[in-house]
Parts: structure tokens; C-alpha cells; sequence
């Protein structure tokens, strides 16, 4: 029977390149090649203006919304937005404070409104009827951060988690579970609403933030944009004071959930005054990075002005967080607001650092790599990105053609590249003894620890990963 050591070294030799690279040994040089040669410059994309205001950032006009009628709506993982904010008020049937309007009637000499039979003509009964209709549908359904039904998911409306982490092999649960990140999207006839968060570190109090962030968030974008009786976005700087906002409230949230810290990354997608044309609002903190996809100009990142693209990134830094950092607030150092003009069937999306991480070049090991600038990593990444939605993981094709297809993708991308290291960590001799007797939970850790630091040259990096996605279209 082989050793440990010759079997991380067996691992090692099979998996030390992205499973596509063994399937197409051009297939992860071609976004390489691409770049060298100088045909990756774009240079009449969209450009992407950013700031730390919403003054900053020079205003767009925006066109009409057309309906306030959800379409689609889903969130996750696991229940996601839903499963927190438990202590909100939601209407009952027995409350005190809920009037039915056809049990009451207004004594027109004093004003005063008393319990009895209406006495009003058949107009005000049947209104009245309607309206009990409207109280009794909001019993049965309650708005969840002003969304009626969260599971009426979309193919151009989509999101998606997975842990990248290995599986005990005796107790056949995931390290790093549960799962802390946190995604829901919206849209409506010709708008959209995506978020994602990602809680720092491991553990229940980290998917709390990000499911409270994500809560917080959403439901103020819904109520102060999506409201018939509240006047409607004139222009961008109107959609990011109103993000802005959504992400105190997003902070307030966590705080009432007592969760712990939270990356939060939220863009609404609303109509330009330009038909078939729309523009896409952008706040974020942390490394929850955005993009849009357009097959024309390729892949662009959103949240670009969040980060130095000219420094080095450590990738175990967040670079900024909701939630009590200090105790009570958050640390908000690179919290940008950004826009970007998208067109009808690009694709906006965002994704958790499980997944831009693992698109990073140097995190992948992508052959024939040289050595590389901070900035041509980060232009490789994007070359990378777009390199997988025209061509897949085989290099082959077909070309993303739905939102869902775009998370599908990348989600399995991501899986495939980080195989070998849960291979390796999967191994029972780090977990029992000769005899099969489970080892202290010390003895595991430290095992694991030097195992992981032996993997330098394993492509890949273990994580949660998600992805959230809108592909615009007209609304027709």
C-alpha cells in the first residue's frame, strides 16, 4: 500500500494542471497568447467610472421603469435572505392594530370610526372586499425584504453556491461549513436588483452577516426603488445615494442578527434613456467583485476602482467589511460606487473571491505563464474569464448563451481546478490511525496545516464559492 507521501506526490503529478489543460493542452494558453500578442486591447468599451460618493461619479440619466412586478426572484444558499430577521413584524390576523376595512365605518359627525356593519353602497363594499382580499393574500404570504416568493428563479436570472473545501472522510461533512456566503437578484420588467455577500472567515456568525447584509440591502433597494408611491430614479447619482443607504441598513441588520463580518456587493440594473440601452449601479465593499460580460468588448470588471490593480494583492485581506470591525462599525476603506453603461444580452454578474481568486492566473498555474505585473495578472484574469464563457472548460465551446449557463460554468470551472488539493486532504491518514481509530482533532489540524503548506505548487484555492447573474434583456 503506498504511503502518504507517494500518494500526494502521485496527486501532485495528476492534478498540478487545470483538468481542462489535460484535456487541451491549448486551452489555457490561449487567453495567454492573446494577451502577448496585444490582441486583448478594447478600446472602445464602455468605460467605468467610480468614486467613494455618489457626487464623484458623474450622473447618467436614467429612462422609465416600466413595471413594479417582480418577474424572477431567488436567493441562497440554503434559504439564504430568508432565514434571518426572524424578529420582523409580519401582519397577523389576530393583531390588534390590523383594521379590516369592510368591519368598520366612520360616524360622519364626529369622525370617530366604530366595530359594526357597513352601512356603505355597493361601490364601498366590493372595495372593501377587495381590500380584506389584499390584507388576507399578505397573511398567507408575507413580504421577505419586499419580495413575495423567493424561489422563482430565471435561466437569464440566476445564482448559485458550492464549498470548494475537502470532505471528512469519517464524518462526510465539508470543512469550512457551513457555507457564509450569501446571494439574491430580483428582476422586473426592464431592471434588476443582484447581491452577494461573502462573511469573512468560517462559521454560523459569518453566514449570519452576510445573510443579514444581504436582508438589509435588498429589502431598502426594493422599498425606495421599487415603490409605486415613491417617485422613480431620475438619474444615477439618485440609484447611488440609494445604495449607499441600502448598505447602512444592510450594517444595521448584522448588527440586529448579531452576526459578525460581512463582504457585501450590490448593482441594480435600471433602463438609460437610450432604447436598448441600460446602466448598471455598482456599490461594493470587500472582494466581492462585479462584472459584465458582452460578447463584443469581452469581460470588464465593475468594481474595479475598489482595488489597486497596479499593487499586489494579498488575497487573505478583504480589504474592507460590514459589521462590528471595531465593535460596532464597519471598516468601509474601499467602498466605491461605480456605473457602467450594458447593452441587451450582455451579462452581469458577481462572484465571492472563491471564484475571481481561483480565475487569477497565478492561483491556477496556467501554463506558459512569464513572469507578470500586478496589472497584467489582474488584465489576465479577465482574459481568463472571458476565455471560459466563449470557449468552456474544454476549450471547445459552446459560448455561455443564459445567465444560468455563466454560473453553471464558473462554478464548475472552480470545482475542477481545486480537485487535486481536496484529494489530498481527503486522505484518511490525516483523519485515523492504522487501524481506522479517529485521531484527536489536534493531531488532524496540525496535519492538515503542514499538508497545506506543502501544496504551493497545487493549483487552485479551497473556498466558498458563489456566482449571481443577469443577463439584460429588453422586457418584452
Amino acid at each position: 500500500m503506498p504511503s502518504f507521501r507517494q500518494k500526494f506526490s502521485g496527486f501532485f503529478r495528476q492534478f498540478s494542471a487545470p483538468s481542462e489543460s489535460r484535456n487541451d493542452e491549448n486551452a489555457s494558453n490561449r487567453f495567454i497568447k492573446k494577451y502577448l500578442s496585444g490582441h486583448e486591447v478594447q478600446k472602445y468599451e464602455p468605460i467605468i467610472l467610480h468614486g467613494r460618493t455618489p457626487q464623484e461619479v458623474p450622473p447618467q440619466q436614467l429612462g422609465a421603469i416600466k413595471s413594479y412586478e417582480v418577474v424572477s426572484s431567488l436567493t441562497g444558499p440554503h434559504g439564504g435572505l430568508i432565514s434571518v430577521n426572524q424578529t420582523e413584524k409580519h401582519l397577523s390576523a389576530s393583531d390588534p392594530e390590523i383594521n379590516f376595512i369592510d368591519n368598520l365605518e366612520e360616524d360622519s359627525s364626529n369622525g370617530e370610526k366604530k366595530v359594526g356593519p357597513s352601512t356603505n353602497d355597493s361601490t364601498d363594499e366590493t372595495l372593501n372586499v377587495e381590500s380584506k382580499q389584499n390584507i388576507l393574500k399578505k397573511l398567507r404570504h408575507p413580504l421577505v425584504a419586499g419580495v413575495e416568493n423567493w424561489n422563482v428563479p430565471h435561466t437569464n436570472a440566476y445564482g448559485a453556491s458550492c464549498s470548494l473545501y475537502e470532505v471528512h472522510p469519517i464524518t462526510h461533512r465539508h470543512t469550512g461549513d457551513p457555507i457564509a456566503d450569501c446571494f439574491a437578484i430580483v428582476t422586473r420588467a426592464n431592471s434588476a436588483i443582484m447581491v452577494l455577500a461573502d462573511g469573512v472567515n468560517w462559521g454560523v456568525k459569518s453566514r449570519t452577516a452576510a445573510r443579514s447584509a444581504v436582508h438589509g440591502c435588498v429589502d431598502y433597494l426594493n422599498k425606495t426603488l421599487f415603490t409605486k408611491d415613491k417617485e422613480s430614479p431620475k438619474n444615477t447619482t439618485d440609484v447611488l445615494v440609494t445604495l449607499l443607504r441600502s448598505f447602512h441598513a444592510a450594517h444595521n441588520m448584522i448588527l440586529q442578527e448579531e452576526g459578525t463580518l460581512t463582504t457585501l456587493t450590490a448593482i441594480v440594473v435600471l433602463p438609460s434613456t437610450v432604447d436598448n440601452h441600460y446602466v448598471a449601479c455598482c456599490c461594493n465593499v470587500g472582494d466581492s467583485l462585479g462584472y459584465v460580460y458582452s460578447s463584443k468588448y469581452g469581460v470588464r470588471e465593475l468594481t474595479q476602482g475598489s482595488h489597486d490593480v497596479h499593487r499586489m494583492r494579498d488575497m487573505r485581506d478583504v480589504m474592507g467589511a460590514l459589521g462590528p470591525v471595531d465593535g460596532h462599525n464597519p471598516e468601509l476603506s474601499n467602498l466605491t460606487l461605480s456605473i457602467t453603461q450594458v447593452d441587451l444580452d450582455d451579462i452581469v454578474f458577481i462572484t465571492s473571491d472563491g471564484v475571481s481568486d481561483n480565475l487569477d492566473p497565478v492561483v491556477g498555474h496556467f501554463t506558459g505563464l512569464p513572469n507578470v505585473e500586478a496589472y497584467q495578472r489582474h488584465k489576465l484574469s479577465l482574459l481568463r474569464t472571458e476565455d471560459l464563457i466563449r470557449n468552456g472548460v474544454s476549450g471547445k465551446g459552446p459560448a455561455v448563451d443564459t445567465a444560468k449557463d455563466l454560473v453553471t460554468l464558473l462554478l464548475d470551472f472552480v470545482t475542477r481546478l481545486t480537485a487535486a488539493k481536496r484529494r489530498i486532504l481527503e486522505d484518511m491518514e490525516i483523519y485515523a490511525d492504522a487501524n481506522g481509530k479517529p485521531l484527536p482533532q489536534g493531531e488532524v489540524r496540525q496535519k492538515r496545516k503542514e499538508i497545506i503548506r506543502k501544496m504551493f505548487g497545487v493549483p487552485g484555492k479551497l473556498d466558498h464559492a458563489t456566482v449571481v447573474a443577469f443577463k439584460i434583456n429588453s422586457g418584452k
